[in-house]
């Protein structure tokens, strides 16, 4: 697989996945990901052109906390560009700029692309901007100042433009607001990323794994030989005693091989589900049975947009408007345990009562309909 920019934090922790002869799975786009990529788009949009993109209720209160955040900041007013794409080449320490849409990069072997979502250029100085949208950003993404996919960007912006001063930033955008973390890289620091990557990339080819927290990032994870031992240790946890024993000698390691088990399983149920998604006859399983892939429509209550009044209105005439758990959301989970709890309501009763209030919902507007695919053995 080729390194890129967002995936040298985890070539630090382990190189084994860069080889040239392993292949990894397709990252699978969660919903989280596929706002963020919206949110990316709608900052480009307005950088790049000064134009509002169409957005969702949802998408849209992500942008108006950035646009808050960056019209109230004289950087407005600077002439910044966006999605910039880089390749730079470790062995010769020289970066340069892509002409590419998206993250459709075609570098050479000995290349590390990746794209600056926002970049000012002043004289020999530069500004590197990461945007990064949702709640977990303590797992989610290290700080400017050690965040290697920024230092990353750093260096090849340096060597590009030729810059002997780089500041990096980590903008984390939510609905509340934005915060930032910012760090600036001299020439020396600069020099010293450098020196690093190029060590880094060199290592590649004779890589061997080094399972650890990260292979839960990895995408070659289900097909690593350590997966392999992982997974041979958990079972024969399980079946030295009649019980399975977890003690303070043991813990850590456990932990560690079920998340590498658990990250590869995942890796295996999205490829099997792609199988299924593109063979209408599905898994044939043991026995004659077979997995197939089912699409629905699932309902989810939104109160995001103008309609959020009727919304709550309706929920306040059964009094379960207490189930919203912020100020935007509200799961149809949290309003049968607000009706058990408040009216005593089950079985019969408590599902007529909740299609009552669903079709209120739907009526007042804030009842929002996606499809998606499900899977099950027929």
């Amino acid at each position: 697989m080729k390194v890129t920019g967002s995936s040298l934090p985890l070539l630090r922790k382990c190189a084994w996945w860069a080889r040239p002869e392993v292949s990894g799975q397709p990252t699978e786009v969660t919903e989280q990901m596929a706002l963020g990529t919206a949110v990316h788009a709608a900052i480009e949009k307005m950088l790049v052109n000064g134009e509002l993109a169409d957005m969702t209720d949802e998408q849209r209160q992500y942008f108006d906390a950035w646009a808050a955040w960056w019209f109230a900041d004289r950087r407005a007013s600077n002439s910044w560009r966006a999605e910039v794409a880089f390749a730079y080449r470790p062995s010769t320490d020289k970066g340069r700029v892509l002409d590419v849409t998206g993250r459709n990069y075609e570098v050479d072997a000995d290349e590390i692309a990746g794209t600056v979502d926002a970049l000012l250029i002043n004289g020999s100085k530069g500004v590197v901007i990461d945007w990064k949208t949702g709640q977990d950003f303590a797992n989610m993404t290290a700080d400017a100042q050690d965040n290697w996919q920024l230092k990353f960007y750093a260096v090849a912006a340096s060597r590009a433009f030729k810059l002997s001063e780089v500041q990096v930033e980590i903008v984390r955008i939510t609905p509340d607001g934005v915060t930032t973390t910012v760090h600036v890289m001299d020439d020396l620091e600069l020099d010293a990323v450098a020196a690093e990557i190029e060590r880094l990339h060199a290592a590649v080819p004779a890589s061997k794994p080094a399972p650890g927290a990260h292979c839960r990032r990895c995408r070659a994870v289900a097909v690593c030989p350590t997966t392999t031992t992982a997974s041979d240790a958990l079972v024969q946890a399980t079946v030295e005693s009649s019980a399975l024993v977890v003690n303070a000698e043991n813990a850590g390691a456990l932990l560690v091989r079920l998340r590498q088990v658990q990250a590869a399983c995942e890796q295996v149920e999205t490829a099997l589900k792609r199988y299924a998604a593109e063979n209408p006859e599905g898994v044939q399983m043991p026995g004659g049975k077979r997995w197939i892939r089912q699409q629905v429509d699932r309902e989810s209550i939104n109160l995001n947009g103008a309609d959020m009044a009727a919304g709550i209105a309706a929920l306040s005439a059964l009094d379960v408007d207490d189930a919203v758990e912020t100020k935007v959301s509200v799961t149809k989970a949290a309003i049968e345990r607000k009706l058990k709890e408040k009216k005593g309501l089950k079985g019969k009763e408590l599902r007529e009562t909740m299609e009552a209030l669903c079709s209120d919902l739907r009526a007042s507007g804030v009842m929002r309909s996606v499809t998606v695919d499900t899977y099950k053995e027929v």
